[in-house]
């Protein structure tokens, strides 16, 4: 009786231990690094949704509880509030903006693209304002697999105090 018992032990033993590793192996497989084009796809939905002047799209980019640090502003956080921010500022005018990556790197399901932005603005009256700039954007792969932003931040070539 005793032989049966440490037979069970170590079969269940071996049980556990085959699924701790097949559950290894498996979450690996799922967080396989991200290409350069992955990782750069949500910016240039991003710019594609300012172009398009959809505020929600943009939003939709990044997480729930993600934050952007806008230049010469306070943080925004939660998307909701990041939907707030480009609704304010799509309704001063239209935008033109195109992205470049420079840099993009990931570890498992994390991930960041460092890069470079055009914008160019037309306000009510006409005006037309052109600047370029750099962001970086803190990426997460989600559980359907895409990646959205955790934090973003940017800022202009253009030193302006004001």
């Amino acid at each position: 009786m005793k032989s049966m018992v440490k037979i069970f032990s170590i079969a269940c033993g071996i049980s556990i231990l085959c699924l701790a590793l097949m559950n290894c192996k498996n979450s690996g497989e799922s967080s396989q690094p991200a290409t350069a084009e992955e990782l750069s796809q949500m910016n240039r939905d991003f710019a594609k949704a300012l172009n398009n002047k959809d505020a929600v799209a943009a939003a939709n980019l990044y997480t729930e509880d993600a934050t952007v640090l806008p230049p010469n502003e306070p943080p925004v956080t939660g998307r909701a509030n990041i939907q707030k921010y480009w609704e304010g500022a799509l309704a001063a005018g239209t935008f033109d903006v195109s992205v470049a990556t420079i840099s993009t790197g990931s570890n498992g399901d994390l991930g960041y693209e460092v890069g470079r932005f055009q914008l160019s603005t037309k306000d009510s009256t006409g005006k037309v304002t052109t600047e370029g700039g750099k962001y970086i954007e803190l990426l997460k792969r989600g559980e359907d697999g895409k990646w959205k932003s955790t934090h973003g931040i940017w800022n202009s070539d253009t030193l302006s105090l004001k």
